[in-house]
């Protein structure tokens, strides 16, 4: 089809759609009818500015869509001429007819014109597929038009994230709407595409590879510059002179020009002024790892969705096979850098198992770790930003800043703000809500600095421990069995786990058992708020060290109270192989009580009872709350601790005979322990005793009771972010709804309950409610 055919049909397409809506195709919508009419497939349809798959799968769909309210028929890419061509032809054939009024008006398509090819030195670009990064490349995009006021625009991120990467992809979608005058698309042209790298080295799967020529100085730039306008003659003239003769050549032509690596320039501050001097019709972009106060585009790791996808891109491209778990494995390890990505799969591709491709991608003294961090760690040497990066690192998440500057420089003074500012700037580390952190690519090399400076690191850990002593103090003495609020500890648990873990490996018995103290608390109620698998897999690491450590040396009066924890905490996990280390562990506390005061033994005897009720040894278990009576009538106490011990007492007496079906005596004991635990406001007890009374009442037919009883529970359970108080709620609700021939709703309650029970880890019970679902 010639040129005069597609502009009429693109000029009735155009004004159908303006007699529909009142607005005129847009530039985008027309160079896609245009590249249709020219015999264009889907597939090969482009428009510079754009990716290939945004115009495909959105523009175009959107276009056949227009045109089909349009024009009244269904109009798709196979259709497009036809349709229109027909529109035409019943218009030119109407004569006085008012079939159809659209007046023809001249078309708007740009007419051809011959490419002209404009002036570069670009570097080829350094992968296939631009992938990720679109608002970062809109945005660079936007600053680089000609509406916009900036002329000086800074790229900044640590190294190997991307920068050199996204400043020539913009640079070449500069490029060929400049060479094919598709300015009217929206993409700034140029008559001039100037690039100048500092870059010292060149990542690649084979190792570094030093750069042969970086301009190094503002001379260097001059006579790139120089070279590229065709006018050698300038460098031979003063440097006042070329400065003058260049701004003046520049000034003549609408010209991009890149200044790459501008933290390995010399004299950085005289080329910036000159960058800052530059005529108007200069657009002046640089790359750098420090934050410079310009017009920012600011990069950062790619996201796991964008950053995968490069791991597909780079290792299809490259022919190498990789399963879901390792490409996941790569991006964690690479932190989402792109050079670092880029390394990894050329590696693969040269034969190197995954597994030492991982070794070799974190290794401090490695390809990636020199090229990504050498140059702006060194001249931080023996200053205050450099401890503070090394203290960063022992922050496995991020840090605040209270306690990262205690820990790297306690005798910090006003400029200590000046220093996190500079590692900042180098994108070395991250700062949001008063906290910082680093990637894990940053933090392997950060970790290598600390041990190469053990003097510091010693000095660092000891003020590491003691912090987190300090910090975790405050939940000293909680209660396990009420509800409690840990403000603030949550938000430093995997600090606090890292601390924790080193005093382990160390040996460090005297704080480890501080920790214990202070937070034991703290991971028995959160497994029953979040996960029993990961809070209380930790309590038994921890525990099985703490015993251990605590017999070594004769500690018995804190192995004896560990012990019981430990044997606790797996009689209510539940599982048979728990049960049975919970019965060794308790006859071995048992063998130590003399070493404890009589509330330990008091105490331990009901925990025996709960662990023989666990094994369905209910007449023991009656044995030992027996001996636990006999204890506590025998033993000193203020009110308050001897009636929270009766409380538990009466409950656990209540729910032995409830498993015996003796629902009158359950009743009873259930009845007491709630009376006791109102009488000193024990919040927990109360509704935990109350579901107790609800599950009594379904078994004798007191359903309204049940139903008040369970509801209250579970809103207040709820309320205090309670998982497991709630899944047993939704479990008797269940229970309830069976009870009054609902089976909708009692199988909704108990779907409920199974995935509370999952979230916690809570296994015998999910097997019990599923069993309960069998009957539903």
């Amino acid at each position: 089809m010639n040129k005069e055919k597609i502009s009429e049909l693109i000029t009735v397409a155009n004004n159908l759609v303006d007699s529909q809506t009142g607005k005129s195709l847009t530039d985008v919508q027309k160079r896609i009818l245009q590249q249709v009419m020219e015999g264009k497939k889907l597939k090969d349809i482009q428009v510079t500015g754009y990716s290939d798959s945004t115009v495909q799968r959105v523009f175009c769909p959107k276009l056949w869509e227009l045109l089909s309210e349009a024009t009244k028929q269904k109009v798709r890419i196979n259709t497009i001429i036809l349709v229109l061509d027909k529109i035409l032809k019943q218009k030119s054939g109407s004569n006085n007819e008012s079939e159809i009024a659209i007046p023809i008006e001249a078309v708007s398509v740009p007419p051809p014109v011959i490419p002209k090819r404009l002036r570069h030195n670009l570097p080829a670009p350094s992968c296939t597929t631009f992938i990720g990064r679109e608002e970062e490349i809109a945005r660079l995009l936007e600053l680089l038009s000609p509406r916009h006021s900036a002329h000086l625009v800074s790229v900044d991120g640590i190294g190997g994230v991307g920068k050199t990467t996204l400043v020539v992809e913009a640079a070449y979608r500069c490029l060929n709407a400049s060479d094919n005058n598709e300015a009217f698309l929206g993409v700034p042209t140029f008559d001039t595409i100037i690039f100048t790298s500092a870059k010292q080295y060149y990542l690649t799967s084979f190792g570094l590879l030093p750069s042969l020529a970086p301009r190094r100085t503002l001379r260097d730039i001059f006579r790139q510059i120089a070279r590229m306008l065709d006018q050698l003659d300038i460098t031979g003239a003063s440097f006042e002179e070329q400065l003058d003769l260049i701004k003046d050549a520049l000034s003549y032509q609408r010209t991009l020009l890149i200044v790459d690596n501008l933290e390995t320039v010399e004299n950085q501050q005289d080329v910036l002024a000159f960058l800052y001097e530059l005529p108007p019709t200069v657009k002046a972009v640089i790359t750098t790892r420090e934050q410079i106060v310009f017009v920012p585009v600011r990069l950062t790791s790619m996201p796991e969705k964008d950053g995968v996808c490069l791991i597909q891109h780079e290792a299809q491209s490259k022919g190498v096979s990789l399963r879901h778990q390792d490409q996941m494995a790569l991006y964690h390890v690479t932190g989402g850098i792109p050079v670092a990505i880029s390394y990894a799969i050329g590696q693969l591709a040269n034969g190197y198992p995954i597994q030492e491709v991982l070794e070799r991608v974190s290794h401090s003294k490695g390809d990636v770790a020199r090229f990504c961090f050498e140059n702006s760690v060194k001249p931080l040497s023996e200053q205050s930003a450099h401890q503070l990066l090394m203290a960063l690192a022992l922050f496995p998440m991020p840090a605040l800043q209270d306690a990262l500057v205690q820990v790297a420089v306690p005798d910090a003074d006003s400029t200590i703000n000046n220093d996190l500012a500079r590692l900042r700037g180098l994108s070395l580390v991250r700062q949001e809500n008063h906290r910082y952190s680093m990637l894990p690519l940053t933090r392997e090399y950060a970790l290598a600095e600390l041990k190469a400076h053990p003097n510091f690191e010693r000095e660092a850990r000891e003020r590491w421990i003691g912090w987190y002593l300090s910090f975790s103090q405050k939940y000293f003495g909680q209660d396990a069995k009420e509800w409690q609020q840990f403000d603030g500890l949550d938000l430093e648990w995997q600090n606090l786990q890292a601390v924790i873990e080193w005093c382990m490996v160390e040996g460090r018995y005297a704080e480890m058992l501080k920790f214990w103290q202070n937070i034991e608390a703290y991971t028995h109620i959160m497994g029953r708020r979040e996960s029993r698998l990961r809070y209380w897999d930790d309590r038994l690491t921890w525990t099985a060290w703490l015993i251990q450590a605590a017999e070594q040396r004769g500690d018995w009066l804190a192995a004896a109270k560990v012990i019981v924890d430990r044997a606790w905490t797996l009689t209510s996990m539940g599982k048979q192989k728990h049960l049975l280390e919970a019965d060794s562990l308790f006859a071995q506390a048992w063998e130590l009580r003399h070493h404890q005061e009589p509330l330990f033994r008091l105490s331990l005897a009901r925990n025996i009872a709960v662990l023989r009720i666990q094994q369905q040894r209910f007449d023991e278990a009656q044995q030992e709350l027996t001996q636990a009576i006999e204890l506590l009538e025998q033993t000193q106490l203020e009110e308050q601790q001897r009636l929270e011990q009766l409380v538990q007492i009466r409950y656990y007496q209540g729910e032995i005979f409830f498993k015996k079906q003796e629902y009158s005596d359950a009743k009873i004991l259930f009845q007491e322990a709630l009376e006791l635990a109102q009488s000193m406001d024990w919040r927990r007890a109360i509704f935990c005793t109350q579901n107790w009374l609800a599950d009594i009442a379904i078994k004798q037919g007191r359903l309204d009771e049940a139903d008040r009883l369970l509801k209250q529970g579970l809103r207040v359970a709820e309320a205090n972010g309670d998982k497991c108080r709630s899944a047993f709620c939704q479990r008797s609700l269940s229970s309830l709804a069976k009870a009054q021939g609902n089976l909708v709703s009692a199988r909704s309650w108990a779907y409920a309950a199974v995935e509370n029970f999952e979230k916690l880890g809570m296994l015998p019970e999910v097997e019990e409610t599923q069993i309960l679902l069998q009957t539903l």
